[in-house]
C-alpha cells in the first residue's frame, strides 16, 4: 500500500515529464528577466576552483596587491594560491586571511631601508657594539672556522624580515598544514645544494615564505630540514605547475618578472652575470606560461624598468597591478560569483582569532648556539606577562645586536594547557672567531701624510655567559696591540667586568705654530694593564669605573737631541670613573641623537707611580632634531674639553687637537696641552635620491671650529681661542665613510685631507 501519493518505483509518464520541463523553463526565464544583468552573468552553473599564481619579482611583486584588489571588487573567489619570492609573501598573507587593503597599508608604510638592515636601530644596540663605531673599522666582517677564512653568505641575514613575517602571520602559529589555511597555499624555494625546487605545503609558514625570497647574494640562505634554501625564482618563478597539482581548474597568473637588460646596459661583468641568470629564469618561466589553456588568464603588469629593489615604490607598483587587472576584466568577470557565494567566501577568508594570553614558560633551543644561557637570561622577563610581539622583537633585536648571531627566531609553543615561547638562536656560521680591519689615511698634499691600519679579532661565546676576548693590532701612526676580556654578568647580563692591557707606540709631533712647520717628532711607548667594571641598564647609557697602572716613555725620532732631549719615563696609576650616553642614530653621518662621555681620572702615587693629579674630560656631540632628520640637511654640534684640575704636568694629562674637523687646517695632533677646548658646528647635506634603498650616499658639508690648548689654567681665556673651518665631500661607501676636505686655520694654516673615518673622531 502507498500513502499520500507515493508513487513507489513508478516512472512519470512522458507527457507529465514534458509538462514539468516546460513549466521549469518558463519559471527560469521569468526569474532571469527579473534579475539585474550582473547577477545573470555571475552565477555560472558550476563555479570552478580558481587558482591564483603570484610570480617572483622583488619589489615589483607589490603589483600583486593591486590585482587582488580588483579580484575582490569583482567578487572573484580564489580557492588555491601558489607563490614565489615576493609572490609568496603576498600569496601567503592573502591565504592567511589578509585583505588587499590591509596588505597595501603594510607595504606602503613599512620602513624598507630598516627592514633590510639586520641590526636594530643604533640607539638600541648594546653600548659595546656602539664603541666599535669610533675605532675606524670597515663595515665588513669575516670569520675563521675549521682552518679557513669564512665570509657571510649574504649581505642581509634576514633577521628583521623573519620577525616581521612571524608577527604578521601570528594568527597561524599552530597551522602546520597549509591546506588548513583560509585558502590552501604553497610557497616555492630552491634547494641550492641539490639544484631543485622545494614546494612548501606544510611546516612553518613564516619560515617557508622567508626561504622563498632568499635572493642569492643579497639574503642569506635559510636552513630548513637540513636543506640550504634560496629564492624559488631560480627554479620556478611563476609556479603554474604547483597550482595545478593543488587541483585548481582555472588559473589566474600574475607575472611580475624583470625584463632582460638591453645590450647598452651590459657594461660590466656583474651586469653580464645577472643577465645570464635572468635569461635562464625567463626561459623556465616561458615554459610554464606555455602550458596555460584558453580559459586561463595571464596578467602582466606594465612595470617597465622598475627595479626589483625599489621597494619604496610600492604604491606605484600596486596601482600598476590594479590597472593591469582592470584591463583583463572582460575575461576575469567570467569567474565572478553571486552575492551569496561571495559572502560565503568572505566568511571563510578571514584571519583566525588570536588570543595572545600569558607566556607561561620560556625555552631556548641550544642546537645551533653555544650561548643559550645568555639568551635565556636576557629574555626571562617575558615569562608571566602577556605575549607582546613588538616588545619581544625589540628585546630580541637588542640581543641580536651583540653581533654574535646569524638569526634569532621565536615560535609560540603549546605544552599541555600552557602556552609559552621557544627561542631559536643560531650563531653566525662564520664564527665564533671574527675579524675586521680598519684603515685611516691623512694626507695634506704638502709632504706630510700619515696612515693607520688596524685589525681586530674577537673571540665570542668563550663561556655560556657570553664572554668575549677582543684583541686589536695597529700599524702606521700607531703600532702595537691591545687586548681585553669582557665578561657580562648580573640580571639580564647588564653588568660586566673587563681586564685589559695595551702595548703600543705612537707618533707625537712638535710644531712651531707661528712658522707652521714641524720641529721634532717623538715616538711614545705606552704600556698599561687594567681592569674595568661597569653597568649598562639600558642600551643608551653606561656607568663604569676602572683601575689602570702603566708607563709612558718618549724617544726622539726627528729633531736635534740637544734641543729636544729624550723624555723621562712616566709611571702612573689611575682610577677612572665615567658615564656614557649614546643615542645617535648613526655614528658616521648622524641625523639625530646625542653622544656624551664624561671621565674623571684620579692619578695617585700608588705602586711606585710618579704621576699625581686629577683630570676631567668631556666629549659631547649633538644632532638636534628640528625636523632636519627628514630632510637632506643635518647639523652636528660638538664640544671637547679637558682639564688637569691642579695644573699637574704629565703626559697622561695631555689632550690633542689638530686634523680634519678637530681644528681643521692644523696638522694632526699638532696642538696639545694640559687644558683644551674645542667647539664645532658641522652642517652637511645629502645629495642624490634620499628615498632609494640601495644607494651610495654622498654628502657635501662645511664646519666652523673654535678651540685651543694651553699648558696652564692661567693661560685660558676667550681671546686666546683659535678659529678654523673646513669644506668637505663625504661618501658613505659600503666599507665606511671617505672624506676629501680642505681645512683652513687661523694664521694661515691650511691642509687638504683625504681620510677614511667618521664625523665623530675616535678619542685614541
Amino acid at each position: 500500500m502507498r500513502l499520500n501519493g507515493d508513487t513507489g518505483n513508478r516512472r512519470p509518464s512522458p507527457k507529465g515529464l514534458s509538462m514539468r520541463r516546460r513549466l521549469a523553463v518558463i519559471a527560469t526565464l521569468l526569474l532571469c528577466a527579473s534579475l539585474p544583468s550582473w547577477a545573470q552573468s555571475s552565477q555560472p552553473a558550476h563555479s570552478p576552483c580558481i587558482g591564483l599564481v603570484l610570480g617572483g619579482g622583488g619589489a615589483r611583486g607589490a603589483a600583486h596587491i593591486g590585482v587582488l584588489e580588483v579580484l575582490e571588487r569583482e567578487h572573484i573567489p580564489i580557492c588555491r594560491v601558489s607563490g614565489t619570492s615576493m609572490g609568496s609573501i603576498v600569496g601567503g598573507m592573502y591565504a592567511a586571511g589578509y585583505t588587499p587593503a590591509e596588505m597595501e597599508r603594510i607595504v606602503t608604510t613599512l620602513d624598507w631601508s630598516d627592514l633590510f638592515s639586520d641590526d636594530p636601530a643604533r640607539a638600541e644596540l648594546p653600548m659595546r657594539r656602539k664603541d666599535a663605531d669610533f675605532r675606524y673599522l670597515l663595515n665588513f666582517e669575516f670569520g675563521y672556522r675549521n682552518g679557513r677564512i669564512v665570509t657571510p653568505t649574504g649581505v642581509v641575514q634576514g633577521q628583521k624580515l623573519l620577525l616581521l613575517l612571524r608577527r604578521l602571520l601570528i594568527s597561524t602559529w599552530d597551522v602546520h598544514d597549509f591546506d588548513k589555511l583560509p585558502i590552501p597555499f604553497r610557497a616555492v624555494a630552491t634547494d641550492i645544494v641539490a639544484g631543485k625546487p622545494v614546494v612548501f605545503g606544510s611546516g612553518d609558514l613564516a619560515l617557508s615564505i622567508r626561504s622563498s625570497m632568499s635572493v642569492p647574494g643579497a639574503f642569506a640562505p635559510t636552513n630548513v630540514d637540513d636543506q640550504l634554501l634560496v629564492d624559488g625564482g631560480l627554479m620556478d618563478n611563476v609556479p603554474i605547475d604547483v597550482i595545478r597539482n593543488m587541483g585548481a581548474e582555472k588559473l589566474i597568473v600574475v607575472d611580475v618578472g624583470s625584463p632582460l637588460a638591453t645590450r647598452d646596459e651590459l657594461t660590466n661583468p656583474v651586469a653580464v652575470l645577472n643577465q645570464m641568470v635572468s635569461a635562464l629564469m625567463a626561459e623556465k618561466t616561458q615554459r610554464q606560461l606555455d602550458t596555460l589553456g584558453p580559459d586561463d588568464i595571464l596578467i602582466t603588469p606594465a612595470l617597465g624598468a622598475m627595479s626589483a629593489a625599489e621597494f619604496n615604490r610600492g604604491a606605484e607598483a600596486i596601482a600598476i597591478g590594479r590597472q593591469a587587472a582592470e584591463a583583463a576584466l572582460p575575461r576575469l568577470r567570467k569567474f565572478a560569483v553571486g552575492p551569496e557565494q561571495w559572502q560565503a567566501f568572505l566568511a571563510s577568508h578571514r584571519q583566525r582569532q588570536f588570543d595572545p594570553g600569558l607566556v607561561a614558560f620560556l625555552k631556548v633551543d641550544d642546537t645551533h648556539t653555544s650561548s643559550a644561557s645568555l639568551v635565556a637570561k636576557r629574555l626571562d622577563n617575558t615569562v608571566g606577562k602577556p605575549f607582546d610581539a613588538p616588545k619581544l622583537e625589540q628585546q630580541i633585536g637588542t640581543l641580536y645586536g651583540t653581533g654574535t648571531y646569524q638569526q634569532i627566531d621565536y615560535r609560540l609553543q603549546q605544552q599541555d594547557d600552557s602556552r609559552g615561547l621557544l627561542i631559536i638562536p643560531r650563531d653566525k656560521p662564520w664564527g665564533p672567531l671574527y675579524g675586521r680591519i680598519g684603515f685611516q689615511l691623512d694626507d695634506d698634499f704638502q709632504g706630510r701624510s700619515e696612515y693607520l691600519v688596524s685589525a681586530e679579532v674577537n673571540a665570542t661565546d668563550i663561556n655560556r655567559y657570553g664572554a668575549e676576548w677582543r684583541s686589536t693590532l695597529w700599524a702606521g701612526r700607531i703600532g702595537g696591540v691591545a687586548s681585553e676580556f669582557y665578561q657580562p654578568f648580573g640580571q639580564g647580563a647588564s653588568a660586566y667586568i673587563m681586564p685589559d692591557l695595551m702595548l703600543r707606540n705612537e707618533n707625537f709631533p712638535l710644531f712651531d705654530q707661528e712658522a707652521n712647520k714641524q720641529l721634532a717628532e717623538y715616538r711614545i711607548k705606552r704600556r698599561y694593564l687594567g681592569v674595568e667594571t661597569g653597568w649598562t641598564p639600558t642600551p643608551t647609557w653606561r656607568l663604569y669605573t676602572s683601575f689602570t697602572i702603566g708607563n709612558d716613555q718618549g724617544q726622539l725620532r726627528i729633531g736635534s737631541p740637544t734641543v729636544f732631549p729624550p723624555s723621562d719615563a712616566s709611571e702612573y696609576a689611575v682610577v677612572k670613573v665615567g658615564a656614557d650616553w649614546d643615542s645617535l642614530d648613526n655614528a658616521q653621518f648622524p641625523t639625530q641623537g646625542k653622544h656624551v662621555n664624561f671621565d674623571y681620572e684620579f692619578y695617585r702615587p700608588w705602586l711606585g707611580a710618579n704621576a699625581s693629579g686629577d683630570v676631567a674630560r668631556l666629549v659631547a656631540d649633538w644632532v638636534p632634531d628640528y625636523g632636519l632628520s627628514q630632510t637632506r640637511y643635518h647639523l652636528l654640534l660638538g664640544l671637547r674639553a679637558s682639564s688637569a684640575l691642579n695644573n699637574s704636568r704629565f703626559f697622561e694629562a695631555y689632550s690633542f687637537l689638530g686634523g680634519f674637523l678637530n681644528m681643521s687646517g692644523f696638522a694632526e695632533r699638532s696642538l696639545y696641552g694640559n687644558e683644551s677646548v674645542l667647539g664645532r658646528a658641522v652642517l652637511y647635506r645629502r645629495t642624490g635620491r634620499t628615498d632609494a634603498l640601495f644607494s651610495t650616499p654622498i654628502y657635501v658639508g662645511a664646519s666652523l671650529e673654535a678651540g685651543n690648548t694651553w699648558q696652564d689654567k692661567s693661560q685660558v681665556h676667550l681671546n686666546s681661542l683659535i678659529y678654523a673651518g673646513s669644506l668637505f665631500l663625504g661618501i658613505q661607501t659600503p666599507l665606511g665613510p671617505l672624506f676629501l676636505g680642505y681645512g683652513y686655520g687661523q694664521s694661515g694654516h691650511s691642509s687638504v685631507y683625504l681620510t677614511f673615518g667618521s664625523l665623530l673622531r675616535p678619542t685614541q
